[in-house]
């Protein structure tokens, strides 16, 4: 009778622990795996935090001549356009060019993961995975590179101080649609205003920031910008 009740004592000690571990395992489940800190994303950390330092714009020209400047810009962005150039792979130091082909194949990836259905969990995961790491490099380029290039330049100033709050709310969403489970119909949604704001932030860029840059910067000063950002988004890849 006695080893009857130990043995009853044991098996209801057993299923009382058997369920938090039960329990446990579930939220481990439920629990979506963060992105590990890429050497593209601690670069451009490093930049944000350079770039938060105040610094006081060069004095603003003539207005005549200012719109001048950036009326050049934008006739050498359209030169460029005809040129229908992709300089990532070939052998080409034009910093804005390579920005943007970076921006062609991010509104191709956006569309991709637009069209995707909440059976698409693989699909997804492999979509936001690439998009993540693809921007984040893309990013650290321009915060380390491009931006504080342009910042002393009061034709730009306020340009850049709007792209670096704009990539900011790009990654809160990036880092939320990586929280949220693939088959759920929050993700859909979450992924459009992501689209929405990369692709608006791609608009201001190519409309203003780069005939902006193409205004102020010589061209030699504009190749070794892209220059640089050739190696480092070597290193960054790697």
């Amino acid at each position: 009778m006695a080893k009857a009740k130990k043995a009853k004592a044991k098996k209801s000690s057993t299923k009382k622990t058997s369920k938090p571990k039960a329990k446990a395992r579930k939220t481990a489940k439920r629990a979506a795996p963060k992105p590990r800190p890429t050497r593209a994303s601690k670069t451009k950390l490093a930049a944000r935090a350079a770039a938060s330092r105040k610094e006081t714009p060069a004095p603003k020209e003539s207005r005549l001549k200012s719109a001048a400047k950036v009326g050049v810009g934008v006739a050498l962005l359209a030169m460029d356009a005809v040129l229908k150039r992709l300089p990532w792979s070939k052998n080409e130091n034009d910093p804005i060019e390579l920005l943007k082909t970076d921006h062609r194949r991010f509104e191709n990836l956006l569309k991709e993961g637009e069209a995707t259905t909440e059976r698409a969990k693989k699909g997804r995961r492999e979509i936001l995975g690439t998009l993540t790491s693809e921007l984040n490099v893309h990013e650290a380029l321009e915060e380390k590179i491009l931006y504080p290039a342009l910042k002393p330049h009061a034709e730009a100033h306020d340009l850049v101080l709007e792209s670096f709050q704009e990539h900011h709310v790009a990654d809160m969403i990036v880092k939320e649609l990586h929280e949220v489970d693939k088959d759920d119909e929050q993700w859909g949604a979450k992924f459009k205003v992501l689209k929405e704001n990369v692709e608006h932030h791609i608009s201001e860029e190519e409309n203003k920031l780069f005939p902006a840059a193409r205004g102020v910067l010589k061209k030699d000063e504009l190749l070794a910008l892209g220059a640089q950002m050739r190696k480092l988004k070597s290193e960054l890849e790697t």
